[in-house]
C-alpha cells in the first residue's frame, strides 16, 4: 500500500452544538485563563499543564501547532459552543502516521462543561473528518484513573484494546494508559445505522 497522501482537515468543522476551529493566537489569553482556572483538576491527568505558566506559553503552543499544521503532522482545534461562541477546551489529531493510515485524538475540556456530551460530540466530529481524509485507524489513549476521559471513547463506539502498564508519569508517579481504537470500517458501519 502507498502511504496516505498528507492533507490537512478543514480549519473549521461544524456539528450540531459545537464548532472545532484551528487555533488562533487571539485565543491565547482565554486558553491560559482556562488552564489557570482548572489547573488543579487538569494537572492530575495532563503532564503539559505544569509547563503552561503564562499567556506566552499558550502563544508558543499555538505557534507550534500552526507550524505543525502546515507540515501535516498535528491538527489542533479549539472547541466552541455554537449557542454563545464560548470556548470550552481543545481537541486534536496527534501521532499522525500517514504511512500507517493512523492517528490519535487527544482532548481536554474545562470542568464547567464536563458531563454534557460536548467532548463526545467533538470526538465524533473530528473522527469523521479524519476518516474522510483516508485514515483507517484512530486511537485514543488516557490515564487509567481518568474515568471521565475513558467514558468518551466508550460513548463514541471505540473498543478498549488494552492497558499499557506504567506507560506514563503523572505527578511524579507511574500510571497505566488505557488504549481505545476505532477502524474506518467500524465508523462506516455505524453511519449506516
Amino acid at each position: 500500500m502507498k502511504p496516505l497522501k498528507a492533507k490537512a482537515p478543514k480549519k473549521k468543522i461544524v456539528s450540531e452544538r459545537i464548532e472545532l476551529r484551528q487555533h488562533d493566537l487571539k485565543q491565547a489569553k482565554v486558553m491560559f485563563d482556562y488552564v489557570e482556572k482548572d489547573r488543579r483538576r487538569l494537572r492530575k491527568y495532563l503532564p503539559w499543564v505544569d509547563h503552561v505558566q503564562s499567556v506566552q506559553d499558550e502563544k508558543d503552543f499555538i505557534k507550534n501547532s500552526l507550524k505543525r499544521w502546515k507540515e501535516n503532522t498535528l491538527f489542533e482545534f479549539g472547541i466552541f459552543r455554537k449557542s454563545d461562541d464560548k470556548y470550552m477546551g481543545n481537541i486534536g489529531a496527534h501521532s499522525i502516521s500517514w504511512g500507517r493510515y493512523s492517528c490519535e485524538l487527544g482532548y481536554w475540556i474545562l470542568g464547567d462543561f464536563e458531563g454534557q456530551g460536548y467532548m463526545s460530540e467533538a470526538v465524533k466530529t473530528l473522527e469523521t473528518e479524519m476518516f474522510k481524509l483516508g485514515f483507517n485507524r484512530i486511537q485514543i489513549r488516557c490515564n487509567n484513573t481518568n474515568k471521565r476521559s475513558a467514558n468518551v471513547p466508550r460513548a463514541c463506539g471505540y473498543k478498549h484494546e488494552g492497558t499499557i502498564r506504567q506507560d506514563g508519569i503523572d505527578l511524579g508517579k507511574f500510571r497505566d494508559t488505557m488504549v481505545f481504537g476505532k477502524l474506518k470500517k467500524e465508523w462506516t458501519k455505524s453511519k449506516k445505522r
